[in-house]
């Protein structure tokens, strides 16, 4: 199973969705940006940012923390939102 294929399987199995670090260990997958960018074509992916603590503290002792980005699958694809939208 590709890549993509295994990324879509999962968003479709994991309402949570997927992050870079879920992918990487998941799948292997270093580049889940270009397989959204691909899954986009056919499916609604949202991407909801979330902030995270990391394993660094500041001078004073307090956890930084970072941005990531976790892609959920739509219930919907393009095709049915075009066909409600027509009709």
């Amino acid at each position: 199973m590709t890549q993509i294929k295994s990324v879509l399987n999962y968003l479709q199995n994991n309402k949570r969705g997927i992050t870079q670090k879920e992918a990487i260990e998941k799948f292997g997958a270093y580049r889940l940006s270009s397989i959204i960018h691909t899954l986009r074509k056919e499916y609604m992916i949202d991407g909801i940012q979330e902030t995270v603590p990391t394993r660094y503290k500041t001078p004073k002792g307090k956890i930084r923390t970072s941005n990531i980005t976790r892609y959920v699958l739509s219930p919907y694809t393009l095709e049915h939102l075009k066909t409600l939208k027509n009709g």
